[in-house]
């Protein structure tokens, strides 16, 4: 359950590291329009570091969410359309 935004994709990363990681979030942010959410499940430790990162790099935002008891899950909303 998330902060009254909804999801409008999901994506299961599982384990995967940073770099499939990262490539895999990018690839489902392009299937989204700007204002759409992304709702990332990453069992990666780096995920926690990486997802935030990634999303000041491409102008998408990372927002809050109510929390997960296992917090390995990452709602990203999609920004301007340059971003990935």
């Amino acid at each position: 359950m998330h902060a009254s935004f909804p999801v409008d994709r999901e994506l299961d990363l599982g384990e995967q590291g940073c770099g499939q990681l990262v490539m895999e979030i990018m690839l489902a942010m392009r299937l989204l329009v700007p204002g759409q959410t992304l709702l990332v499940t990453a069992y990666d430790p780096a995920a926690a570091v990486d997802i935030p990162a990634w999303c000041r790099m491409t102008g998408n935002t990372l927002r809050p969410s109510l929390p997960d008891v296992s917090e390995h899950q990452f709602l990203i909303e999609k920004g301007s359309p340059q971003s990935c």
